[in-house]
C-alpha cells in the first residue's frame, strides 16, 4: 500500500496539470511539457519544498536561452545543453544544495527534448506560456506531496570523493556530445530520442555496471513497448479522447511498475510515445517506422552513455558496494537503526548489476547483500522500540561481514572508494 500511496502522490500531477493546460492553452507543446515535467519532479526524490516554485523563473531562463539557441542553430543548443547537464552533474561535488539546484535547472531542458519549444513565431508569447506550463507542474507536484503526505525524505549525505563527481560531470559530457552527434546525423528529425536514452541511463548510473544494466533495461524495455505500441497504434487510430485516457493509464502503470525494474519504465515511455503519434495524426501503419526508428536510437542513446562510463575514470561495481556496505556497517553500530535501514536499500540498488549476473559469476559482495538484508525484520523492530533479542541477533551477524570486509579491502591494497 506505501508504495502504491508513493506512486499515486508522484503521478497525480500529471493529470492534474494536462487538464489544467488544455483548459487554458491549446498547444500540445505546451501541454506536454507541463506533463513531462510534473512526471519527473514527482519521480523525484529529492525534497519538494515552497522555495522550490522561486526557481521556475531560472528555469524560464534556461528555456529561453536553449529555445532561442536550437532555434538560431542546433549546435549552440547541443553545447548549451552538454554545459548544463555536465555542470549539474559535476557541481555535487559542492554539496546536496548545488546537487538540487542542477537538476531543477536540468529538469525543464529534458522537457524541452520532450516537447520543443519553437520560439519562432512570438517568441516572448511561446517561453511565457512555457514558463507558465512548468510553474503549474512544479505547483501541482507540491500539492500532491502536501496532500498525500508523501514528502521525500532528506537525501543521504553523498559520502563519494569530489573528483568522484567531477568525472561524472565529464562522462556525461562526452555521452552527450556522442548523443548529439549520432542523433542529428543518423535520425534527423528524432535526435532527441537518442539524446533522451544517453541522458536516462548514464544520469543516475552509480557505476559502469550499473550504467550497462540500465541500457540492458531500457534496450529491453523499449523493445516491449514497441510491441505494444504497434497494437495501440492500430486500435486508437485518430481517436483523441481514447489516446489522451490511455497515454494517461499507460504512464500511471509505469510510474507504478518502474519499482520491479527500469525495463518497465522504459516500456510503459515508448507504448506512450504512440499514442503521443496519434494526437498529432500520425496513426496506424503510418506511426510503425517510427517506433522502429525509436528503438534503435535508444540503443545507440544508450551505449552512447555507456562507453564514457566504462571506459574514463570508471567506477567499479565491486568499489560501490565495498562502501555502500562499510556505511551501513557503521549506522547500525552507531544505534542509527532508520538510517541503515536507507543506506541497506542504496547497498541492494547498487548490487543490481551484480545480481542480475549471479547465476553465472558469484561475488562475495553478494553475500554481504544476503547477510545484511536478513536483518531487515530485526532493523526495523530496533528503529521502532529496543528489544535485546533483535539486538543480539544483529550484533551476531556482523561480525562475519566486517571481517569478510576488511579482508576484502586489503585484498585490494587501496582504500574504499566510490
Amino acid at each position: 500500500m506505501r508504495n502504491i500511496r508513493q506512486a499515486l502522490a508522484g503521478f497525480a500531477p500529471v493529470p492534474a496539470t494536462v487538464l489544467t493546460l488544455v483548459a487554458i492553452h491549446q498547444s500540445l507543446g505546451i501541454v506536454v511539457l507541463g506533463a513531462a515535467v510534473a512526471l519527473m519532479a514527482g519521480r523525484s526524490a529529492q525534497p519538494h519544498s515552497p522555495w522550490r516554485l522561486l526557481l521556475v523563473p531560472v528555469g524560464a531562463l534556461v528555456i529561453a536561452t536553449f529555445a532561442v539557441l536550437f532555434h538560431a542553430a542546433h549546435a549552440y543548443g547541443d553545447a548549451c545543453f552538454v554545459v548544463t547537464v555536465a555542470a549539474a552533474t559535476a557541481a555535487r561535488a559542492f554539496g546536496p544544495a548545488a546537487g538540487h539546484l542542477g537538476r531543477a535547472l536540468v529538469l525543464p531542458l529534458i522537457g524541452m527534448l520532450i516537447a520543443p519549444v519553437n520560439p519562432g513565431g512570438h517568441p516572448l508569447r511561446t517561453l511565457a506560456w512555457a514558463t507558465l506550463a512548468v510553474f503549474i507542474a512544479e505547483a501541482f507536484v507540491l500539492l500532491a506531496r502536501l496532500a498525500w503526505g508523501t514528502a521525500a525524505e532528506a537525501e543521504l549525505p553523498s559520502t563519494a570523493a569530489a573528483r568522484v563527481h567531477v568525472w561524472r560531470g565529464v562522462q556525461s559530457a562526452l555521452a552527450l556530445t556522442l548523443a548529439f552527434t549520432i542523433g542529428q546525423v543518423v535520425f534527423g528529425e528524432h535526435w532527441p530520442w537518442t539524446v533522451i536514452s544517453a541522458y536516462t541511463v548514464g544520469a543516475a548510473a552509480r557505476s559502469r555496471g550499473d550504467a550497462l544494466l540500465k541500457g540492458v533495461h531500457r534496450t529491453l524495455g523499449a523493445l516491449g513497448g514497441t510491441l505494444v505500441a504497434t497494437v495501440l497504434a492500430f486500435a486508437v487510430g485518430g481517436h483523441k479522447p481514447v489516446a489522451v485516457a490511455l497515454l494517461l493509464v499507460v504512464l500511471a502503470a509505469g510510474s507504478y511498475l518502474r519499482q520491479f525494474g527500469y525495463a518497465w519504465w522504459a516500456a510503459s515511455v515508448t507504448a506512450a510515445l504512440a499514442l503521443l503519434y496519434s494526437l498529432v495524426g500520425v496513426a496506424g501503419t503510418a506511426a510503425l517506422p517510427l517506433l522502429g526508428t525509436r528503438l534503435i536510437a535508444v540503443v545507440a542513446g544508450a551505449l552512447c552513455a555507456v562507453l564514457p562510463a566504462a571506459l574514463v575514470a570508471p567506477v567499479r561495481t565491486g568499489a560501490v558496494l565495498r562502501k555502500r556496505t562499510a556505511e551501513c556497517l557503521r549506522s547500525i553500530s552507531e544505534g542509527e537503526y532508520a538510517t541503515a535501514l536507507r543506506r541497506l536499500a542504496a547497498l541492494r540498488e547498487s548490487a543490481a548489476p551484480l545480481l542480475a549476473v549471479r547465476r553465472f559469476h558469484d561475488r562475495r559482495e553478494l553475500r554481504w547483500v544476503d547477510a545484511l538484508g536478513a536483518l531487515e525484520p530485526d532493523l526495523r523492530t530496533l528503529a521502532a522500540d529496543e528489544d535485546p533479542a533483535a539486538l543480539s541477533r544483529v550484533r551476531k551477524a556482523l561480525g562475519p561481514v566486517a571481517d569478510d570486509l576488511r579482508a576484502a579491502v586489503a585484498a585490494h591494497k587501496s582504500p574504499v572508494r566510490v
